[in-house]
């Protein structure tokens, strides 16, 4: 699903929740709480690093109120590997598009957690989809791979949220009132 497109025509008809446009760096985003204890979670596209290592990241990034991305995960987990690996200073310049609010949270009210958990994670893939088919410019990098090609790959590798399809409530939603 990451890796598909709609057409510009039809990505214009969904009303996209508000978000902000911003420049940050991805020290920036790898030092928020929600981003350090997860990313390590993404896992490690290869072909990715190597792009992303010699030519920068080239397309916006959506995240979450938070910060998390949505559309950019795979790209920020790259940047975690190169300062890990081989450059501790290696730091991008990234424009962000950052939903307002966290406008899932109304599946929290959903009693069943089985469908509950599905619904989020078919929310977030329409609002990436969406995302990409507006706002990215750069169908391929330098070398002529396709950003799909690199986001076919990254799904195609094991995700550690897919071994625990557990996402938990958050404390101050109710469903009972």
């Amino acid at each position: 699903m990451a890796y598909d497109r709609i057409s510009k025509y039809t990505a214009e008809l969904v009303d996209v929740p508000p978000f902000e446009i911003v420049e940050v760096t991805t020290d920036f985003i790898l030092n928020q709480e929600v981003v350090k204890n997860n990313i390590e979670n993404v896992p490690l596209n290869i072909p990715l690093l190597d792009s992303v290592l010699y030519e920068g990241i080239l397309n916006p990034i959506l995240t979450m109120e938070n910060w998390y991305p949505l559309a950019g995960s795979q790209r920020i987990r790259v940047v975690h590997e190169i300062k890990k690996r081989h450059n501790k200073n290696y730091n991008l310049n990234v424009v962000v598009h950052r939903f307002l609010k966290d406008y899932h949270n109304v599946y929290y009210l959903w009693p069943d957690t089985e469908f509950r958990s599905k619904a989020i994670a078919i929310w977030f893939q329409l609002q990436e989809v969406v995302f990409k088919s507006l706002y990215y410019e750069h169908e391929a990098d330098k070398g002529g791979t396709q950003m799909t090609q690199f986001e076919k790959e990254g799904d195609e590798l094991e995700w550690q949220h897919d071994r625990s399809h557990t996402i938990t409530r958050p404390d101050n939603i109710d469903s009972s009132d």
